[in-house]
């Protein structure tokens, strides 16, 4: 059976996120010129399982959409927010463990690249 429709808000910061009864979206998905775009972003978003965090998921990547995709961040920075492995929301400090690994990972990787 297919799930319900999640109620959709728009924000000036961040990309996408998926929360139990809504999913956020940039503000400049609204545009009629990212109709595609975001439509393949709510797909993606609603195949998140909340529960738990899922690699494949998150790197299953559509490349028809993914240079659109690339173009959408580096015009509108405000996306990169998404990005950063620690974030202030609603009067606190949320962080995302899986980000600061993947950092502490490439930030290693340099290291080693450069230096040894």
């Amino acid at each position: 059976m297919m799930e319900k429709q999640k109620k959709l808000i728009y924000k000036k910061w961040g990309l996408a996120n998926c929360f139990e009864n809504h999913i956020e979206l940039n503000k400049h998905l609204k545009l009629k010129k990212y109709n595609s775009l975001r439509k393949d972003i709510i797909l993606h978003e609603q195949g998140h399982d909340l529960n738990k965090f899922d690699l494949e998921h998150e790197f299953k990547i559509n490349f028809k959409t993914f240079f659109i995709l690339l173009w959408f961040i580096l015009v509108h920075p405000s996306c990169w927010i998404d990005f950063l492995p620690v974030q202030y929301r609603n009067k606190e400090f949320i962080y995302d463990k899986n980000l600061i690994m993947l950092y502490g990972i490439a930030i290693t990787s340099i290291v080693f690249y450069f230096f040894i």
